[in-house]
């Protein structure tokens, strides 16, 4: 009922009619795409980024499982996102490509050293570092 207080279908309305569409103009994507990268490469930049994130949480999730069990399903969390990264992202960019597998490798040591049951968490500095390779290898060009 309060939704249809102030409507009469039985008068005319009292002012202008709203445009029905707001008038076409310019806008400016969110983001900006890089001028010298190529639609593909734009793609697997933003694939790279996807396949990471995912990977990620689900390394995060292995993560509360805990020893033992856990080194275990990190470790297969890890490769299996540099797999991932391998099979989606590889692109005319030699830079790109480079920077997606610095990414995968950093993923497959992390693998490594997770599969080896260690007493604690390895340091992902070389994964933070290769991402932001990466992500400076997707806005560079």
């Amino acid at each position: 009922m309060i939704v249809m207080s102030g409507c009469d279908d039985d008068k005319p309305s009292a002012g202008p009619a709203a445009p029905s569409a707001p008038a076409a103009t310019s806008v400016p994507p969110v983001t900006p795409a890089p001028a010298g990268l190529d639609e593909a490469t734009r793609k697997t930049c933003a694939t790279a980024e996807k396949d990471i994130t995912a990977a990620l949480k689900e390394v995060a999730e292995a993560e509360k499982i805990g020893p033992p069990a856990g080194h275990s399903a990190v470790s297969a969390q890890y490769s299996a996102g540099a797999a991932t990264l391998y099979t989606h992202a590889f692109t005319s960019s030699d830079e790109v490509n480079a920077a997606v597998k610095g990414v995968a490798t950093a993923m497959t040591d992390l693998a490594d050293t997770w599969a080896k049951a260690p007493g604690k968490a390895p340091s992902k500095a070389d994964l933070t570092t290769a991402r932001d390779k990466l992500k400076a290898a997707c806005a560079a060009e």
